[in-house]
């Protein structure tokens, strides 16, 4: 009897009774939340306003002058609607990564990733090709039908046919995100002739098939049949393929990105060559605590010979001017698997972390006539290790925002993701996040008023019935001051950096550094007047040659 009443009590306690916490332990507490994306806000008003986000029923704040990175592009919150309207094609549910703190009850993002699908990754042969629209498809039968409807999103046809229904979700049209394994572009040709995708590209074997392990030659070697690296390579029916897209409403995958079976190298120690990043990692370095992040990287050459430079890109908060800043170099494995470069950088602080770091091959970089640079690759941070709890049961670290210089000082002009979009009329400097995601905002920059052109307009035109007299104009070759030079050695690698001026405030300069493992010229940075460039090589310079397009040329000894 006794014991049913106890029961009975009990019973009451636990069904009757809810109970809250009032007050969390401590504040504040971080978050990172992946998941379905149930609504978003925008606000209104500001040059670049914030909202909120919804992910799997918990409603987030995002920031003013937050920038949400997409799988290609980074945009400002506000360019992810239309007509008020959160713009995520497709019909079908998107996924959000929100990574910040709860601060006061209210949570507040500090970096936000947005995709439809972002683990997906469809696999298989391309079974049939359409060159009047660009579609292509994968894993469908002998008869052109089932398997997945394909098109490369290209906004400015830069591997095929334009492709602009959806430009947010498109490819990257700057770096070869649609290539084979070892970086080298790829394409879908425009019709059967395409100059900038041709069939030569594609060389077969006696059999008549299409090889699919090949190297091409120094281009200054080769005669206008040979296969060109200067041009990117046909996809052809049969190749596997990697890929990830945006899926729309009618069943068509927009593809972003896209790695094919393919090894194709570059000739050894030439230009052009290519690189392609598989992941890079910023650890995020603090005095928190616990077991900070380490930093890393993986990327892909097709020139496995040549040594990689790995760079963060800090970006000065009010003029958005950049720097390159040497992590390390590194050699390419020249076994299997060729051409990779695993970058791991252990305890050693890579602070500030980066919204972009940069790969470099140290023979330089190049325009192709497809318009990608080759020899380089800028990588977006998709991921951030933060530090970690070693000693359980203790207060969680929130994440400090603060060690990261974009979030917490700027980012200078604010410059639109979305494909053919202009700057504003007025510049907007991208300005430290509102509200802050953390206890308490760090100190803001204060950015001095932008310079704005004094250049009288032209006067109007008249025309005469005399011709006009005959003119030439030549520019004189300009004189170039070295400013700074020197070399350092950190872990076994040289460091040298120079710093100089041109007379001419037209000038473009690059570096060059002699010695027994030479450095060919390599375009410099400019801040202001000044122009910097660090380069890490095998073994010590001799010497450093600084040049100009106008001829103008300086070289100093250094150390």
């Amino acid at each position: 009897m006794h014991f049913n009443f106890f029961v009975g009590v009990l019973i009451t306690l636990v069904c009757g009774v809810s109970f809250g916490l009032g007050q969390v332990p401590y504040d504040p507490t971080p978050f990172d939340i992946i998941g379905t994306i149930n609504g978003m806000t925008l606000n209104a008003g500001g040059p670049l306003p914030g909202g909120s986000i919804n992910v799997d029923g918990q409603t987030i704040t995002v920031p003013n002058n937050l920038l949400a990175t997409l799988p290609s592009v980074t945009v400002a919150w506000g360019e992810l609607f239309k007509n008020g309207v959160a713009n995520l094609p497709g019909g079908i549910s998107w996924e959000a990564n929100v990574i910040g703190n709860r601060v006061n009850g209210q949570f507040i993002a500090g970096l936000v990733y947005i995709s439809q699908r972002s683990t997906q990754t469809i696999q298989g042969f391309i079974t049939s090709i359409d060159l009047l629209t660009g579609h292509f498809k994968i894993n469908g039968d002998a008869t052109g039908s089932g398997g997945v409807d394909c098109v490369i999103n290209d906004p400015v046809g830069r591997y095929g046919r334009a492709y602009t229904a959806n430009p947010l979700w498109a490819a990257d049209t700057d770096n070869p995100s649609i290539h084979a394994q070892n970086g080298f572009p790829m394409c879908i040709p425009r019709d059967s002739s395409d100059p900038l995708c041709p069939s030569k590209n594609r060389p077969r074997n006696s059999a008549v098939a299409p090889l699919s392990i090949y190297t091409f030659k120094d281009p200054s070697t080769i005669a206008n049949s040979d296969p060109d690296a200067r041009l990117m390579a046909p996809l052809l029916v049969g190749d596997y393929v990697d890929l990830s897209g945006t899926l729309t409403g009618s069943g068509l995958l927009e593809v972003y990105s896209l790695n094919a079976n393919l090894q194709f190298f570059t000739a050894p120690g030439k230009t052009p060559a290519y690189l392609w990043c598989e992941e890079a990692i910023y650890g995020i370095v603090t005095n928190q605590g616990g077991e900070n992040g380490e930093t890393r990287a993986v990327i892909w050459t097709s020139d496995p010979t040549t040594p990689i430079q790995w760079f963060a890109v800090d970006v000065d908060p009010c003029t958005g001017s950049v720097t390159e800043r040497n992590l390390v170099l590194q050699q390419p494995t020249t076994v299997a698997p060729t051409g990779r470069a695993v970058y791991r950088l252990g305890k050693t602080d890579a602070s500030p972390a980066t919204r972009q770091v940069g790969f470099r091959l140290r023979t330089g970089t190049s325009l192709t006539s497809n318009n990608i640079t080759a020899g380089q690759y800028l990588q977006p941070i998709f991921s951030y290790t933060f530090p970690e709890l070693t000693a359980f049961g203790t207060p969680v670290f929130p994440k400090l925002f603060d060690v990261i210089p974009y979030l917490s000082k700027g980012s200078g002009p604010y410059i639109p993701g979305s494909f053919g979009v202009p700057p504003p009329a007025n510049e907007v400097i991208v300005g430290q996040l509102s509200p802050w995601p953390g206890a308490s905002a760090p100190a803001t920059t204060s950015c001095p008023p932008r310079p704005t052109s004094t250049t009288a307009p032209p006067s109007t035109l008249t025309t005469t019935t005399s011709a006009p007299a005959t003119t030439t104009s030549v520019v004189p070759k300009d004189t170039i001051t070295i400013i700074s030079a020197s070399q350092s050695s950190t872990r076994g690698v040289i460091t040298v950096t120079a710093s100089a001026s041109s007379n001419n405030t037209n000038a473009l300069l690059s570096m060059a550094v002699a010695g027994s493992s030479p450095i060919s010229a390599t375009a410099m940075t400019k801040s202001g007047s000044t122009f910097s460039l660090s380069i890490s090589m095998k073994s010590k310079g001799t010497s450093v040659t600084i040049t100009s397009q106008f001829g103008g040329s300086t070289t100093i000894a250094i150390k």
